[in-house]
């Protein structure tokens, strides 16, 4: 295949179908919360008495959802897959930014594959086509220990928040390849990226592939 926007077309109803099942998992049950004085055992028993069936059944749906967690990463991690090969086949980027943060820049050899993705808005101060490079990798291995360096340090600036401005440190778990709670991250990329319809991902796709 040798048109972007025919790719597009022709990926059209797969991606669609994609992000109805994602929609579909992604309806995750309201949760109940206590707001009362904690300390106030009466006030709580009677909150818990008033509210007992709507949290046996947000419960219910909760347990739900963590078990098809991983079913909504496996579809997430398609869509990086087919976003992933049609910024592979079809991106012109030759430039590698002098922008990128320096571990990441210093990864990324002249001609290289990875330059390829070196391209679109920037999300964490990369741009988007490596955090696709870096989530479809992560969801084709399903093993940190199988990822090479850089896209390694794409999921450590993830995790370490660089879109936050204030002081503060912390890492996020949802990106941190060290969490052993998570083995497929597909569906915390695409959250990043804020594909969660169509609409967007066809936005951010056309800006990386299509060629004005």
């Amino acid at each position: 295949m040798t048109d972007s926007e025919k790719y597009l077309k022709q990926t059209e109803s797969a991606v669609v179908k994609l992000f109805e099942g994602i929609d579909s998992y992604l309806k995750i049950p309201k949760v109940i919360i206590y707001m009362g004085d904690v300390e106030d055992n009466d006030a709580w028993q009677d909150w818990l008495n008033k509210n007992r069936f709507s949290l046996q059944s947000s419960l219910k749906s909760q347990k739900e959802f963590s078990a098809e967690s991983f079913a909504l990463a496996i579809m997430c991690g398609s869509l990086l897959q087919i976003a992933a090969m049609g910024i592979q086949l079809f991106s012109k980027n030759e430039n590698i930014s002098e922008e990128l943060p320096d571990n990441v820049r210093s990864l990324i050899k002249p001609k290289s594959k990875p330059v390829k993705f070196c391209t679109g808005r920037l999300v964490s101060k990369l741009p988007i086509g490596l955090i696709i490079y870096a989530g479809r990798n992560q969801y084709n291995h399903m093993d940190a220990y199988a990822l090479n360096d850089l896209n390694k340090i794409i999921f450590k600036h993830l995790a370490e928040n660089y879109d936050n401005d204030t002081e503060e440190f912390f890492k996020d778990p949802a990106f941190d390849l060290e969490n052993r709670l998570l083995t497929n991250f597909s569906s915390n990329i695409t959250a990043i990226l804020g594909w969660r319809n169509y609409e967007l991902y066809y936005s951010d796709m056309k800006s990386l592939i299509v060629s004005v």
